[in-house]
């Protein structure tokens, strides 16, 4: 293991998404089911809204452009 290698910069894993309000509400764009809004934790990695029914994640800027 002499071959190590150090990253100078940290490597980021949790997206800078927009986060909304809590109580929000809105339909899947692809299935129009209701999304369910995720907590908004450190420890999630994923996108804001969930959609049960077709198993996707969306973000607020990836609706807005729908």
């Amino acid at each position: 293991m002499t071959d190590n290698h150090n990253i100078e910069e940290s490597i980021k894993f949790r997206a800078d998404y927009t986060w909304p309000k809590e109580g929000s509400k809105r339909d899947c764009p692809r299935c129009d089911n209701s999304m369910q809004l995720q907590e908004d934790i450190r420890d999630y990695y994923g996108k804001p809204w969930w959609c049960h029914a077709c198993q996707w994640q969306f973000s607020e800027e990836e609706l807005k452009e729908k």
